[in-house]
């Protein structure tokens, strides 16, 4: 009887998956598609700022004002992943959602070698190896020394940066709290909350130079429902992946998080007739499969 709870929970779980890795390149999508008539951080400021909104319902039962260690580890997990935001924004807008979603998945590797500085966790050889493996399949797509990318190529691997200390700190974030039902919501609603400030904080900052990433806009009655369509795919989306990760191990939905790339050509080939280049694919599989072998080596090592 057992058992068949736990498939079913199993099932759940990919579901959710599948769910999140659609919503999610749909986001993108959209703020690609915001991001011919409005500045990317804009865009970012508005979608965490409608993520927050739409998530206090869920948690203002549950909610208080974090404190002390934990608080610091709120602002840098909301100072990290607003830096990826706004590099991501900003790669799409000069290059195909799919090319730049492909780059980005250097992020596992990233996780890896930075896990033995910032949460005190080692690795073997065999990790260093496909990490090694998987930055050349980064370089395939990337192709330092044509103008395929170029420069531009960097954004997405900065998106990467920033999402591994986005990572680490909700690692650390998680050991510290209690970890009830509520606490994947309540992490979320903080990462909206603090995000908006630090968005809000950097515009205004930034206004006296001319950085068109940054320019301050009021948008139009359209782009508010641009931006709240992003806000609201985006607390979806992390949600249902958040929720998915309740009902399955780790090890059974890592795989179904490559689902992503898959859907971002597509909504690419429909919405802006990008068609990624064989180069991309060939380099995004060599990432995803460097990817998959460092989380079953770690898997491995924690049995």
């Amino acid at each position: 009887m057992s058992g068949v709870v736990v498939k079913k929970d199993q099932n759940r779980g990919i579901q959710l998956m599948l769910l999140g890795c659609i919503i999610l390149p749909m986001m993108d999508a959209a703020a690609k598609y915001m991001g011919e008539t409005i500045a990317a951080a804009v865009i970012v400021f508005a979608r965490f700022g409608f993520q927050s909104l739409l998530l206090f319902p869920f948690v203002r039962k549950t909610l208080s004002w974090p404190s002390g260690a934990e608080l610091a580890l709120h602002i840098k997990r909301s100072l990290s992943i607003c830096f990826a935001t706004v590099c991501f924004f900003t790669a799409i807008q000069v290059m195909p959602i799919a090319d730049a979603l492909a780059i980005f998945f250097v992020m596992p590797l990233l996780v890896t070698l930075l896990a033995p500085w910032m949460l005190g966790e080692s690795f073997g050889w065999r990790r260093l190896v496909a990490v090694l493996v998987g930055m050349v399949g980064a370089m395939i797509i990337i192709q330092p020394g044509h103008e395929i990318f170029g420069i531009r190529a960097f954004l997405p691997l900065l998106t990467a940066l920033g999402f591994t200390f986005y990572l680490m700190y909700t690692r650390k974030l998680a050991r510290q709290e209690a970890g009830g039902n509520v606490a994947p919501l309540t992490m979320q609603f903080w990462s909206g909350f603090f995000g908006t400030l630090i968005m809000a904080a950097t515009l205004f900052i930034m206004q006296p130079f001319d950085f068109p990433v940054f320019n301050l806009a009021w948008p139009e009655l359209w782009q508010w429902q641009q931006l709240f369509l992003v806000g609201m795919l985006a607390a979806g989306g992390h949600l249902l992946v958040a929720h998915a990760f309740k009902h399955a191990d780790a090890s059974v939905l890592a795989p179904f998080q490559y689902a992503e790339l898959v859907v971002a050509a597509l909504l690419g080939w429909w919405l802006f007739n990008d068609i990624p280049a064989m180069t991309t694919w060939i380099g995004g599989g060599i990432l995803v499969a460097s990817g998959l072998y460092i989380f079953h080596r770690e898997q491995v090592v924690v049995d």
